[in-house]
């Protein structure tokens, strides 16, 4: 390999990690789930999420890719913070067979145009903080289905009450 950073790696460190797996993420956290269902998997501002919680969540947002239409290969962009939903929908979008691209939802209608075109994305989460920033932009892309979720849906009780007001 002529990788030029491969030089500063100390000798007893691989080149590589092949034999690559032959298991995924996904696999993974299956066997987790069944080992340990109650394990947690997420925290978000003080809230736990358990493994089985991910699980039943990701296989439900994947269910309802699959009734919008998406399809094994197609590209879904998830414009989203780090947040419960990132995991969800990432994960959702591969039990789908799709290919999630995470998109950073800073970025200008510009920017988030051209990249919505390049990555070929036909289907994109939103926080709805972000909803009408993406629907600006929709018809200049390939995106046929914008998906808002709310941060506040994930928040504990009290910081959701106080995120309302």
């Amino acid at each position: 390999m002529g990788f030029a950073w491969l030089k500063s790696y100390e000798k007893d460190v691989p080149h590589s990690l092949k034999p690559y797996p032959k298991r995924t993420l996904l696999d993974v956290v299956s066997d987790v789930v069944h080992q340990r269902p109650n394990h947690t998997a997420l925290i978000f501002k003080g809230r736990r999420w358990s493994y089985l919680d991910l699980e039943k969540l990701s296989d439900a947002f994947a269910n309802a890719l699959v009734v919008q239409g998406v399809k094994r290969g197609d590209r879904v962009a998830l414009l989203l913070p780090n947040s419960p939903q990132s995991m969800i929908t990432q994960f959702g979008v591969w039990k789908a067979g799709g290919i999630a691209v995470p998109i950073n939802p800073l970025y200008t209608e510009h920017e988030l145009e051209r990249l919505l075109n390049e990555c070929g994305a036909e289907s994109a989460v939103v926080l709805t903080r972000f909803y009408n920033k993406i629907k600006s932009l929709q018809s200049r892309t390939g995106i046929k289905r914008v998906i808002g979720t709310n941060i506040k849906e994930y928040l504990p009780p009290s910081i959701r009450f106080l995120f309302t007001l």
